[in-house]
């Protein structure tokens, strides 16, 4: 989830609540000042009805309206006269066709030597629509409220993030292999300039160490090429002399087969750190089914050598791929799928608009398919192969954002590159 809806969503999250909270706690306040009031009409309403009825030892006669009503019931002499109590009660009003709410003061009177129970209410309707009328107009404001701080919110914090976001596209953009030093844009924000700070500082450390590395793999490859290449002389010209023993030709053959082995195992070290570092970085557009029908043509004595069933459908379709890249991907798959085949087996080559799929023919691999991904990992261990060939299709397929798939079934073992 980007940072900006992360930090929104999260604000909403808490803001909401406590909006929530606030317009409850308002709508029951401003009620309870409502009632507050009433009660306050109510006891002054009793206070005249008890002076009236001190002066005149009478209950007053009282025009009854449909917002304020009074009523006196007489209390039993046997009764216990009840206290003074406010209550909420409703009472049919025939000129609306509707029951309306009421608030109600019950008080003791005596008059006459009479004791009386008094009822005086008065309408809540004006009050109740005033409250609804203030809680909608409430929640609109909270709502308005709401959406205004998520969008100065956003706006805040779309200024204020804008250099890490680029710092963020300058690093995505960064290559080890430009010259150009990472320069990041300053900050007013401290933590901001800090952070650019210290990538400065690492890519600038990272770079010196890419560069170490890039130096000692490339003079390691080439001392050791030079040695290798006259170990290989000098096997060559033994071989050639016809004093040596059976024994030791066997000896000197199997000194060269480890020579050569050496030397095929120090340029695959060699190319799969340049892929890893990103040396090839040209890019241009690649005929991939004119590129396999070149490498089969070159292929052919290893696979009638094997008297292998080949089987093609091969589709137009263009990569835009640096050409030494795709020349390698499409070698290693093409030797793997042969050097492991069987003798008579199957060769399927399949190309469509999506995908690369070879099968071919094998024995069941003697570890999982995930441990055969790993460097130097070979299924056959007497193969001749360094175990690397897989490992720099994998690396080759991560570059360019291709899915590889592998899996062995029914005796047929399948690499599948999805572009």
């Amino acid at each position: 989830m980007k940072l900006l809806r992360q930090t929104q969503r999260l604000f909403f999250r808490t803001a909401l609540p406590v909006f929530a909270l606030a317009g409850v706690t308002l709508f029951f306040t401003l009620r309870w000042l409502f009632d507050h009031e009433t009660d306050d009409k109510l006891l002054g309403t009793r206070a005249e009805i008890e002076s009236y009825v001190r002066t005149h030892d009478t209950l007053p006669d009282y025009f009854q309206t449909v917002y304020d009503r009074w009523r006196a019931i007489p209390v039993m002499s046997d009764q216990v006269v009840p206290s003074v109590k406010f209550t909420d009660t409703a009472f049919y009003n025939r000129f609306e066709n509707e029951t309306e709410p009421f608030r109600q003061l019950r008080f003791p009177v005596k008059a006459r030597d009479r004791a009386w129970m008094v009822y005086i209410s008065t309408s809540k309707v004006e009050y109740d629509d005033l409250v609804l009328i203030l809680a909608v107009m409430l929640a609109a404001v909270f709502g308005l409220l709401l959406l205004v701080m998520l969008w100065v919110n956003r706006v805040v914090s779309r200024r204020v993030w804008r250099p890490f976001f680029e710092t963020l596209e300058k690093l995505r953009r960064f290559r080890l292999s430009d010259r150009a030093p990472l320069s990041l844009t300053p900050s007013s924000v401290d933590e901001i300039q800090e952070l650019n700070h210290t990538l400065e500082q690492l890519a600038r450390q990272v770079r010196r160490d890419y560069s170490t590395v890039k130096k000692f793999t490339e003079n390691a490859s080439h001392e050791l090429q030079t040695p290798l290449a006259v170990i290989q002389g000098k096997v060559d010209m033994l071989m050639q002399d016809g004093s040596l023993s059976e024994n030791q030709v066997q000896q000197i053959d199997v000194i060269g087969q480890g020579a050569r082995r050496m030397s095929r195992l120090n340029q695959s070290m060699l190319l799969l750190s340049k892929i890893e570092n990103h040396q090839f970085a040209e890019r241009e557009k690649v005929d991939v089914k004119s590129l396999l029908n070149k490498k089969l043509v070159w292929l052919e004595d290893f696979i009638a050598e094997k008297e292998l069933n080949l089987q093609i459908d091969l589709a137009e379709k263009t990569l835009d791929i640096n050409p030494f890249l795709a020349e390698t991907l499409v070698t290693n798959l093409l030797t793997n799928a042969i050097r492991h085949n069987l003798a008579g087996g199957l060769l399927r080559i399949t190309l469509k608009e999506n995908y690369l799929k070879m099968e071919n023919s094998a024995n069941p691999p003697g570890d999982s398919i995930a441990h055969l991904t790993g460097r130097f990992a070979r299924g056959n261990p007497h193969s001749e192969g360094v175990g690397l060939g897989l490992s720099m299709v994998l690396e080759i397929c991560e570059q360019y954002g291709f899915k590889p798939e592998l899996a062995f079934d029914d005796k047929i073992w399948t690499v599948q590159v999805f572009f």
